[in-house]
């Protein structure tokens, strides 16, 4: 078994366990870089491994980090120390703030997680594409990078959520953010 990932269609509430796990991985591999690329290195880390947190268990905090050097990830700190916490997540349940307790994850990547795997969770994530979206449409304040202060986080999610569900009232948040990022990342799905 293979376990891939593509990066324009992420949103799934069906995943099996080996699969939320390795869309768990990629969510961690991919804050700060391109998502192919992502998707890439997490499907050439994971190989035909039929359950990736088993996997790296058994590969312990530096044979995960090994692993990520080998497959050239970068922040090879960050993506060992992340992984390698959330081990003893059960990713059906986890929090939010589970899953920002872990090293290095920030309301992004949290976010990214749980907008994409469950149903009816409507967390934003704020990348560099809902920001310049924000900014299209005349958000005032918005950075060109995640926002590290919460209260800057949450008020310009507020005012995502407001504007896409304007512009698209039919859609899901997690269709809504992937509609978005699709075209501003200039993809098509």
């Amino acid at each position: 078994m293979s376990i891939t990932i593509e990066p324009t269609q992420v949103t799934r509430y069906d995943r099996t366990d080996a699969e939320l796990q390795a869309f768990w991985i990629f969510c961690i591999v991919v804050a700060g870089k391109n998502s192919d690329y992502a998707a890439r290195v997490v499907g050439n880390l994971l190989g035909r491994s039929e359950n990736p947190f088993e996997y790296f268990k058994e590969l312990g905090e530096i044979g995960i980090r090994n692993a990520l050097v080998a497959n050239k990830t970068g922040q090879y700190d960050r993506i060992s120390k992340a992984i390698y916490q959330s081990l003893s997540l059960d990713l059906r349940e986890c929090s939010f703030h589970d899953l920002k307790s872990i090293f290095g994850v920030g309301p992004k990547t949290a976010n990214f997680f749980l907008l994409h795997s469950r149903p009816n969770y409507s967390g934003v994530v704020l990348d560099t594409h809902i920001l310049r979206f924000l900014r299209d449409h005349a958000v005032g304040g918005t950075p060109k990078t995640t926002p590290q202060d919460p209260e800057l986080y949450d008020s310009l999610s507020e005012r995502f959520l407001q504007i896409s569900k304007a512009l698209y009232p039919k859609l899901s948040p997690a269709d809504r953010d992937l509609i978005i990022w699709t075209q501003y990342s200039g993809r098509t799905s």
